[in-house]
């Protein structure tokens, strides 16, 4: 198992754990609905990056004329060398912070900002070009059927994922609710010592993978994107950074091993 697998396999565990439990409950309630699950799982793995997958992955429509015309201009300048052989142009809304997604070599995934910026001509070709290799850079994890095969059993997860992420922006204008996260632990100690003198193992085991799952996942998940971050940072160690850095810096996150490089 290479390393970008192992960082993402440890930022799994929480998707894995929650969506076995749901699937567990759909089970007990009706094995036929669980094979329609899985048949839809199979196909949805099998159909990934047609244009409905793509639009469910990362909220894909195809670009505009003009964007995908300014996309390609500003990706190959020499106007004779476009045409064959350049990607499909996709328009994401969620692209979760990125500006450049790659499903697939032949696919092109760039964020409304990215493009915006692309257009309004606030990029030089040099720095698109840059972003564009980023994506390239990670290509092997979305294109990676085990990857995609994560994803659909972890439907579940994926979904309150989403609504925690909507949560999370009415969370950064309500400080009590910070605050009632933050002292999580109070609440996880009291559950496991009322437990253990009650003689609950069963709730006590589980207030305890719980108390441990809350921290685990943003660790995990963090790592994991610091690992796809380095992916992505390969591909443009070739490019001339006294140029592109700027914008790699502000656009991109770069990571200290590839700051260091940087360093004379």
């Amino acid at each position: 198992m290479s390393s970008w697998r192992g960082s993402w396999a440890m930022a799994q565990i929480t998707g894995v754990v929650f969506s076995t439990l749901v699937w567990v409950v759909v089970a007990g309630l009706s094995i036929p609905a669980l094979a329609l699950v899985l048949a839809a799982g199979v196909a949805a793995i099998a159909a990934r990056n047609t244009r409905a997958m793509l639009w469910w992955r990362f909220g894909a429509t195809r670009a505009h004329d003009y964007q995908r015309d300014a996309m390609l201009a500003a990706i190959v300048p020499i106007a004779s060398l476009r045409g064959r052989h350049q990607p499909t142009i996709w328009i994401g809304r969620r692209l979760d912070g990125a500006n450049a997604v790659m499903p697939t070599r032949t696919d092109l995934v760039i964020s409304l900002e990215f493009v915006s910026q692309v257009v309004g001509g606030q990029l030089t070709d040099r720095q698109v070009s840059a972003i564009v290799r980023r994506a390239l850079g990670c290509h092997e994890v979305h294109g990676s059927s085990l990857v995609n095969a994560m994803d659909a059993y972890s439907l579940p997860w994926r979904l309150v994922r989403i609504l925690t992420s909507a949560a999370s922006q009415v969370s950064d204008h309500k400080p009590i609710l910070k605050v009632s996260w933050e002292i999580r632990w109070v609440v996880f100690g009291a559950a496991a010592v009322d437990s253990y003198r009650n003689g609950r193992w069963a709730a006590l085991i589980g207030v305890i993978l719980i108390a441990v799952l809350s921290w685990s996942t943003g660790y995990f998940q963090n790592r994991w994107l610091r690992t796809l971050q380095h992916l992505g940072d390969q591909p443009t160690l070739s490019v001339d950074f006294d140029e592109v850095s700027p914008t790699l810096s502000a656009h991109s996150r770069l990571t200290p091993s590839v700051q260091a490089r940087r360093t004379p």
